[in-house]
């Protein structure tokens, strides 16, 4: 299993959750360098050179050159969870159009060009997993992140015309839609707005990695075998 975007806040916290659970078969993507990442497989006794990869998500040449030292190191690629993203604050109509394109790119096209780089070795084998990591904000919207909602909408509609696409050879495309978590995005948050949106949330706090790390155990399963092209939304109860 490859998981994009492990170098962020919630991802070395979803890695350290499922190295905890016995997981061993897992490919780490960062931009760069993450010390904290790298501190987590070390403590799990894995190493780097093997369970870490490093590119640029919007460049196609950096894409396929992980795909091909994934494959050279793991073989075949089973399961891909996109957790690869970004954001900035800005109300609508202060964005420039290199910012939108920015957040876009982070988001949108980096699930793209992933699925697109690693579908064809699924279809090859015969079976594989793909989770695609949308948000809360893609169908309810919040001030200041258009140029985000907007990206996350998008991977709703291309996660299901792609699990449409692949079902027939066994590989199955499914999207969670994250609420507000402990780590990630929303440490760029001031504790006051924090609050706020704490006490929107019906749960009544913010989410755990373990909590994401059992939902994708379930969707890259045998059990989640006939889940593809839905939405699985992971948010405290919001609606």
């Amino acid at each position: 299993m490859l998981i994009t975007g492990a170098g962020g806040g919630l991802g070395v916290h979803l890695a350290a959750d499922l190295l905890s659970r016995g997981e061993r078969e897992l490919i780490f993507h960062c931009r760069n360098r993450r010390d904290a990442l790298l501190s987590v497989l070390k403590d799990h006794e894995l190493d780097p050179e093997r369970h870490v990869v490093y590119g640029d998500l919007t460049q196609e040449d950096d894409v396929r050159a992980i795909h091909e030292r994934t494959r050279a190191l793991h073989g075949p690629l089973f399961g891909l969870v996109n957790l690869a993203g970004g954001s900035s604050n800005g109300m609508s109509w202060k964005l420039s159009l290199d910012e939108f394109r920015q957040v876009l790119d982070a988001n949108l096209v980096t699930t793209f060009l992933c699925c697109r780089e690693f579908a064809p070795e699924m279809r090859e084998c015969g079976r594989g997993r793909i989770v695609n990591v949308s948000s809360v904000v893609a169908t309810a919207g919040a001030p200041g992140t258009s140029h985000y909602s907007a990206a996350k909408a998008a991977i709703l509609g291309f996660t299901r015309t792609l699990a449409l696409e692949l079902a027939p050879k066994n590989v199955v495309v499914s999207a969670v839609a994250l609420g507000y978590f402990q780590y990630g995005l929303i440490d760029s948050i001031p504790p006051a707005q924090q609050e706020a949106i704490r006490s929107r949330i019906p749960a009544g706090r913010f989410g755990a990695a373990a909590e994401l790390a059992g939902l994708l155990q379930f969707l890259l399963g045998e059990s989640g075998a006939y889940s593809g092209g839905q939405l699985y939304p992971i948010n405290g109860g919001m609606i």
